[in-house]
């Protein structure tokens, strides 16, 4: 933040990314509001957005109601709700799903890879984990690095397995 808190690009910090179901969430929330404090100081326009260790939390009271310029991140996914080959209950999932926040005092991004509908991309169930398919998963070819020279870093492309490595050694 302060060497780059107030460039115009800077629009809005996510301090981090799903906080771990069992967060200790009173620590979790005091350490939400360290950072936004930190963040503002240096740039009070700059949006401090948070997302709940688990949407069972109660995040209501994680600020103030005075306090500006913070949103709750939202990541529904529906991948992990069963199969449907109708688009309208995926659909109706979602209305259903923002109904229940919709009075949050906070402003609410949907973000990350919420729209995902099916568990078939790597890591989606977790660090370098597959995860259960509820529909056949096609093989794509992993895509090449778009970066020019010097910064084309690619990898091994017929190792068998790459770390790191997550839980399932399968």
């Amino acid at each position: 933040m302060e060497r780059w808190g107030n460039h115009p690009a800077v629009y809005a910090l996510e301090p981090i990314n799903e906080p771990w179901d069992y967060s200790d969430v009173p620590a979790l929330k005091e350490w939400y509001r360290d950072l936004r404090q930190i963040v503002h100081d240096i740039n009070p326009e700059v949006i401090f957005v948070f997302y709940p260790s688990t949407f069972a939390m109660d995040w209501e009271d994680t600020f103030e109601d005075s306090v500006t310029n913070v949103a709750l991140d939202t990541h529904f996914y529906t991948a992990w709700n069963g199969r449907s080959d109708d688009i309208e209950t995926y659909c109706d999932a979602y209305a259903s799903y923002f109904d229940s926040i919709k009075d949050s005092k906070y402003d609410l991004w949907v973000g990350e890879w919420s729209l995902a509908t099916d568990t078939c991309a790597f890591w989606l169930g977790g660090f370098n984990e597959g995860s259960y398919h509820q529909f056949d998963c096609k093989q794509v070819e992993c895509p090449k690095t778009y970066m020019p020279a010097p910064y084309d870093i690619d990898f091994d492309r017929n190792a068998a397995v790459l770390g790191p490595y997550g839980e399932d050694q399968s």
